[in-house]
């Protein structure tokens, strides 16, 4: 059954420039056209459109390019496994949130001063200490986000339990201060530093917050778009498509 492109955008809520969008970034199937060059929507479509506009939030569009390529081409496990990443990944901010709380907030204290200043540890410990994916901390290290010293010989990077302080600073300040430059993203961040105080409570209560805030929210969001890519991955499979939202 052909549908209009404005009857499908009314039902989503959305613009028929919208439904362009996701047609031209290869999102939903080939669209055909009639003899007069108006674009032949179908309820494969429609479920495709769907599917995006729940995944939207949680997973962005050019992630969802990705998955829905693969539900195109009927790899469906391999669609489903794609998401699931992207839960894999939330669940790694998740746990570097609660490890901000433990050493920003409560000062978590297992080794004695005297310890720490002794205490040195490779790439790979302080990766594992703080949740921080070693390859995160290798590049902050090559923009000067933080500054790791090198071993005598093999020339590896050391680090130290100030260290520790200092990459989870940084990662919570990369959700309070968000920007899709990179680059402008770590000039912001090198301003926060030079001026942040880290017995300032308050404040970091605040960001540690917000964060878990915005997680719960991305969480959410990405349960509710998996559930809308497995029902569309069901009718992918049948080769039956329905109008159902």
């Amino acid at each position: 059954m052909a549908i209009r492109p404005i009857d499908i955008a009314r039902k989503l809520g959305i613009s028929t420039t919208t439904l362009r969008t996701y047609e031209e970034l290869g999102l939903v199937p080939r669209v055909s056209r009639s003899e007069t060059g108006y674009r032949i929507f179908t309820n494969e479509h429609l479920a495709y459109f769907i599917c995006i506009r729940e995944m939207i939030v949680g997973f962005g569009l050019s992630n969802i390019s990705k998955i829905l390529r693969e539900v195109m081409l009927k790899n469906i496990d391999a669609a489903l496994w794609m998401a699931n990443q992207h839960q894999v990944n939330l669940r790694g901010d998740k746990i570097i949130s609660e490890k901000i709380a433990e050493n920003l907030i409560n000062k978590k204290q297992t080794r004695s001063d005297s310890q720490k200043a002794k205490r040195l540890m490779t790439i790979r410990d302080i990766s594992e200490e703080t949740g921080v994916p070693a390859s995160t901390i290798r590049y902050w290290d090559k923009v000067g986000l933080i500054t790791a010293k090198r071993g005598k010989g093999n020339n590896y990077r050391i680090f130290s339990e100030e260290h520790v302080q200092e990459i989870l600073t940084i990662y919570a300040l990369k959700f309070s201060i968000y920007s899709n430059n990179y680059y402008y993203f770590v000039d912001r961040v090198k301003e926060e530093l030079k001026e942040f105080d880290y017995n300032d409570r308050d404040r970091i209560i605040t960001i540690a917050n917000d964060i878990n805030k915005y997680l719960d929210k991305v969480n959410r969001a990405q349960i509710s778009g998996i559930s809308a890519l497995y029902h569309l991955c069901l009718q992918a499979e049948r080769g039956e498509f329905t109008d159902e939202i």
